[in-house]
Formats: C-alpha cells, sequence, structure tokens
C-alpha cells in the first residue's frame, strides 16, 4: 500500500480529538472556538488525504459505497447551508456542524488494519497517560468521555494480553461506576461487556451464529418499531419511570458542587422528538433537511437560546438521529441507516473471526443508540463509532483469523508484538502462535 506525507501523522490525531471530547467537563481553559476550527480543519485535511492511500482493491471501494453515498450527502448539505444561512449563528454552525458531518471520512482510514493499530497503539500508549495530566481538573464520571476506544477494546478483551486485560478492565469499571447517573457512559462501556460475556462462549456453535444474526436484525428494527409505539401512543420506551417501579436516584455533585439528586428512569428525550418533529411540519424541510446551518424551533431551551443567538432555534440536540434528520432530513436517515445495517451484516455474516462478529453486533447496537444519545460532535465516541464501521466494511478485517487477530491486538499493547505482526504482514518466517 502506498503511503503518502501525512501517513505518520494520521495516529496523532486522536490526542486532540480526546481533548477536545472533555473540554466541556473540564475546569482547564482548553483553546476556544476559532482554535478548534483550525484545528478540525487540520485533521480533516489529513483524514481526506490519507483516505486516497487506505483503498487498497475494488473490493475496499464496493464495501464503502454507502459511505460514500452519505458523505457526499452530507457535503451537498453542507453547501446548501451556505445559502440557507442567514446571519452569524449561522455560519458558525454550519462551519462547527459541518465539519462534524465530515467525520465519515474516518471509515476510509479504518479499512486498513495496519493504520488502526497504529492508531490504537498511540491511544494506548501515549492519549491515556496524558490523560493523568487533565483527570485532576475534572469529575471522575467525565473520565470515560476522553477514553472511548477502551469501551471499543473491551470487545477483544478474551484475546487481550494482561496488560491489556487490566487496562481495559479497570478503565472499564471507572467509566460505569465514576457516575451512575451518566447513563450514557454505564451504557456505552457496559454493553461490549455484555457482549463478550453472551456471545464469546458460543462462537463456534451453529446456533450461536444464528442468535448473532437474529439479535443484529432485532437491533436494527427495533428503534423503527419502538417510533411508531410512541407514535401511535401504544408504548414510549422513554418514559420508563411510567413502567418501572421504585426509586432510582443517583446522589451527585453538579458542577458548582453543589449535591443534587438525579432521577435514573427520568424522560429526557420524548419532548426532544415532538419538537423536531414539529419543527419540520411548521417549516416543511422533512425530505433534504434544514443544513447543519440550521436547527429546530424550541419551546423548551427557547429563553437560552434567544438570549444567546436571538432566535428560538436549536442548532444541535443530545439525540443523534435528531440532528440526522434535522440537518439532511430523511435522505439522510435512510443514508446513515444504510450504513449501518451494512457494516453490522458484513461484519456478521461475512466474517471469519469472532471479533470483528462482536464488533458488528456493538455498530448494530450503536444504530439504535443514536436513538437515544450520541450526539453529533467532533469527539472521540463519533471517532471510534465511524472507526467500528470501517473495521466491519474492511475485507482485510473480515479475512483474518483468530490467531492472526490476537496478533494484531497484542501488538496494540506490547511493541515486540507489534513488530512481530509486522513482519507477519511482510510474509516473513514467523509461525503465528502466541
Amino acid at each position: 500500500m502506498m503511503k503518502s506525507r501525512f501517513a505518520k501523522l494520521v495516529p496523532y490525531m486522536i490526542l486532540p480529538i480526546a481533548i477536545f471530547s472533555i473540554q466541556q467537563y473540564i475546569s482547564l481553559p482548553i483553546g476556544n472556538t476559532t482554535v478548534w476550527w483550525l484545528v478540525h480543519f487540520l485533521i480533516l485535511f489529513i483524514f481526506f488525504w490519507e483516505a486516497r492511500y487506505s483503498q487498497v482493491s475494488r473490493e475496499d471501494s464496493k464495501s464503502l459505497q454507502f459511505v460514500k453515498i452519505y458523505l457526499l450527502w452530507n457535503v451537498f448539505n453542507i453547501l446548501r447551508g451556505v445559502f440557507v444561512a442567514e446571519g452569524y449563528w449561522d455560519y458558525k454552525g454550519l462551519i462547527s456542524m459541518g465539519m462534524t458531518l465530515l467525520l465519515p471520512v474516518i471509515a476510509y482510514l479504518s479499512v486498513n488494519k495496519e493504520r488502526v493499530q497504529d492508531i490504537l497503539s498511540f491511544f494506548v500508549n501515549y492519549v491515556i497517560p496524558f490523560g493523568f495530566l487533565l483527570f485532576p481538573f475534572m469529575p471522575i464520571g467525565a473520565w470515560g468521555w476522553y477514553l472511548f476506544p477502551i469501551g471499543f477494546l473491551m470487545l477483544f478483551f478474551p484475546v487481550l494480553p494482561m496488560k491489556g486485560k487490566i487496562i481495559v478492565l479497570v478503565v472499564s469499571l471507572i467509566a460505569i461506576f465514576g457516575d451512575l447517573g451518566a447513563r450514557s457512559g454505564v451504557i456505552k462501556y457496559g454493553i461490549p461487556i455484555v457482549l463478550v460475556a453472551g456471545f464469546y462462549g458460543i462462537r463456534h456453535l451453529v446456533w450461536g451464529q444464528k442468535l448473532m444474526g437474529y439479535t443484529r436484525k432485532l437491533l436494527v428494527i427495533a428503534p423503527f418499531v419502538f417510533f411508531i409505539l410512541a407514535v401511535t401512543d401504544v408504548f414510549e420506551v422513554f418514559k420508563m419511570d411510567q413502567y418501572i417501579k421504585g426509586n432510582y436516584v443517583e446522589v451527585k455533585k453538579d458542577s458548582s458542587g453543589e449535591v443534587v439528586e438525579e432521577n435514573l428512569t427520568a424522560d429526557t428525550r420524548s419532548f426532544l422528538y415532538m419538537e423536531v418533529i414539529e419543527s419540520a411540519r411548521k417549516y416543511n424541510y422533512w425530505l433534504l433537511g434544514r443544513t447543519p446551518a440550521r436547527g429546530n424551533e424550541t419551546i423548551h431551551f427557547a429563553g437560552e437560546m434567544v438570549r444567546n443567538t436571538g432566535r428560538a432555534e436549536r442548532l444541535r440536540n443530545e439525540v443523534g438521529i435528531l440532528n440526522v434528520f434535522t440537518w439532511t432530513g430523511i435522505v439522510g436517515v435512510v443514508l446513515f441507516f444504510l450504513v449501518f445495517n451494512k457494516a453490522s451484516y458484513m461484519a456478521i455474516h461475512k466474517s471469519k473471526n469472532t471479533f470483528v462478529k462482536l464488533v458488528g453486533l456493538f455498530v448494530a447496537f450503536r444504530w439504535v443508540y443514536a436513538w437515544v444519545e450520541d450526539c453529533n460532535i467532533f469527539d472521540i465516541n463519533n471517532f471510534v463509532i465511524w472507526m467500528m464501521i470501517g473495521i466491519c466494511l474492511s475485507p482485510s478485517f473480515r479475512k483474518m483469523s483468530d490467531a492472526e487477530l490476537k496478533l494484531w491486538v497484542w501488538g496494540i499493547f506490547e511493541r515486540k508484538h507489534y513488530k512481530k505482526y509486522r513482519l507477519f504482514l511482510r510474509h516473513d518466517k514467523y509461525e503465528l502462535i502466541l
């Protein structure tokens, strides 16, 4: 595979992305909007430049077909946004949200197993240690936002070296129990544990493979089913306080140090759906979206938005799929679905190794979770999502045996195994036994 002059810079890009992910939680001043725009532009420039060198075969190009179409649709809507924007706040939103919509380019980089290994190796050996300089200035519950690739690496837990097992397990436990009120962190770090525990032991059984396939199908269609049930007023999945009896309250300190109580079953999403749908109905942007220059009209946040921007309009919501819909319309939602559907399908049904199948199940889950959260931000959470999609779509990842993948993942944590894996790829005399 050809390498460009920027190839060695790609792994380093995960550090500023990780830092940006926790800037809202950290008490230290870390840059400003202009600085981060320049950083994000530089990162995207390097990613797009390197994407040209990532596809090593026509098979790679074919597997990325839906990602390419989705990315082009996002570019089209960014260009539309130039004409839709009416003032300062619209153009500011267009730049920030527009760069976020370009993150799918990461899937192109991630079809290459060597590059993904380099990125994760840099994260483990340098980004995590750097985090210890930042952690004293942020609450424990926010650490997980900096360490999201660890949740991904949990999927490989059975074949991790001891060093890797310790790192992944400790970080996951801190992320889960550091702040139980942060339901998103508990879910994102907990689901990989559930997937490994539930499917690794049955991986060689015929019915185990079928169970993976059925689970994927269930996850893929679940959001549509729940959405229809909610619209028809049969069952609203977000109103858990109506179905779960008991007092589930987490007592913690907020950002100002005040002790507060948080209801873990509280519904914080239904009204967002209603506002987004009503806004689309009112301004008739169902099909193509409103572009990343504009958001949805809001009632609940009207006071705050009017004070900040002079308009009762929320550019971005906490729910990823609502942002995709608002910015890129039903067309964008369909393309977004096709990417996740194909990635999870290829991983589970066209992979020779167990662990890419587990990644595929996690990708299917993240499709579901996009209807709950996964806010569209230029952060490490979205970086990991698109990296996993690239892995699922990658023929080279799917063709790996369990033994080769074990050596690959050991190379992330230990330099000697990193060198052994590169020797193996160059077809040197190396026996693939650990």
